[in-house]
């Protein structure tokens, strides 16, 4: 009886562990995974970030810490999935707000952008503007040097000089014309009154001091234009492309946007030559505003080609989209018999732009005096045969 009493007592404290031991349920697998995630990186990000999904997850794991003490496992095990499902919650949140926080940023550094670029813009329109004007009074002032005098010459030099004071005086002829088209009757009358007095001359064979009195005439012809337009340019004439003239917002326009500034608008002239070359019209510029060059318009019924009428419908859409631009029709010729077939379809011509809703409308034939090429050439006809229709420019 001593002995196995004395084997009891050694074995006593082994079997108190066992039960203390069975007493204390094990940790499920998911309350591992629960403690992994909590101490992630990201969840110290996320309590930052999301700190109300944060929150949740973390009183998910309380939960679960809680189950487990109360002998529950399964209940433990359940909300310990959850808490983990939370803190990734959390996780995607946080991601989601870095990303929204990156797109804010983006937006502003794009507006701050955007706002430099405008002011570049206008800048440059603004230094394109007064260049255009410098360079306009540099060409008055040329214009208006007199001419050396000069001794009698022989018959081709005299005939070379007519047909340069001819070509100076169509060239004043369609800047005056020109600025008629924008309102300055009154000064051009004058002028045009001299040209014609000139254009007899010429026309008579005589070529004493024509240069001169051509030369004078093309300059005030170039200065009255100039003066309309450099009007026309100032700041408190200058309204935005589209903007009401009442001045209430278009119902169609987002609200939070205010409108573009005048100044950073493109030049007219700028757009009228991009919308022209988008329908494929090749136009220049010069002087007189933007001009295209029309060929084979009419075949020999007189009418308007197959061909011709989408071009003619297409420069039709340009005018009417800017109505600030009269329009002036320039018929060049290469002969006598030219001029007249080319004054016949420049009246068909203005009859069909008129119909066609075309207000601000003049004719104007030059002749022979502006050619392309060479009367001797043998493509001359080809080339110089043509109807210039020129948007004539209201401002810089």
């Amino acid at each position: 009886m001593r002995q196995l009493a004395s084997r009891s007592g050694r074995w006593l404290p082994l079997w108190l562990w066992l039960a203390a031991a069975c007493g204390v349920p094990a940790r499920p697998p998911a309350m591992a995974r629960m403690a992994e995630v909590h101490a992630a990186p990201a969840t110290t990000e996320a309590e930052a970030w999301a700190p109300q999904a944060h929150a949740h997850a973390v009183e998910l794991e309380a939960q679960a810490e809680s189950a487990l003490r109360g002998g529950d496992t399964e209940a433990a095990a359940l909300i310990a999935e959850r808490a983990i499902a939370a803190y990734e919650h959390a996780w995607a949140l946080t991601r989601l707000a870095r990303a929204e926080r990156r797109r804010l940023d983006a937006e502003k550094e794009l507006a701050e952008q955007r706002r430099v670029l405008s002011e570049l813009r206008a800048q440059h329109q603004r230094l394109a503007a007064e260049a255009a004007a410098l360079e306009l009074r540099a060409q008055v002032a040329r214009s208006a040097l007199p001419v050396p005098p000069h001794e009698t010459s022989p018959v081709e030099r005299r005939e070379a000089r007519r047909r340069a004071a001819a070509a100076l005086s169509a060239q004043a002829r369609l800047l005056c014309v020109g600025a008629r088209l924008l309102g300055e009757e009154p000064r051009v009358a004058p002028v045009l009154a001299r040209l014609d007095e000139l254009d007899q001359r010429l026309a008579s064979g005589a070529e004493a001091k024509s240069i001169e009195t051509a030369t004078e005439l093309r300059s005030q012809c170039l200065d009255i234009i100039s003066e309309i337009r450099h009007q026309n340019s100032k700041p408190a004439a200058r309204l935005s492309r589209g903007a009401p003239a009442s001045g209430k917002a278009s119902s169609d326009a987002p609200a939070a946007r205010p409108p573009a500034p005048a100044s950073a608008a493109p030049l007219p002239a700028d757009v009228l030559l991009e919308e022209l070359s988008a329908v494929g019209a090749a136009p220049s510029r010069d002087d007189r505003g933007v001009s295209v060059s029309l060929r084979d318009l009419f075949g020999p019924d007189g009418k308007l080609t197959q061909r011709a009428r989408p071009e003619l419908e297409r420069l039709v859409r340009v005018a009417e989209a800017h109505p600030d631009f009269p329009v002036l029709l320039v018929g060049h010729s290469s002969s006598e018999r030219g001029t007249v077939e080319v004054g016949r379809q420049l009246e068909l011509l203005r009859t069909a732009l008129a119909g066609s809703g075309v207000s601000k409308l003049a004719v104007a034939s030059v002749g022979d005096r502006q050619p392309l090429l060479p009367q001797r050439s043998p493509s001359a006809r080809a080339r110089n045969q043509r109807i210039e229709l020129v948007f004539v420019a209201p401002g810089f």
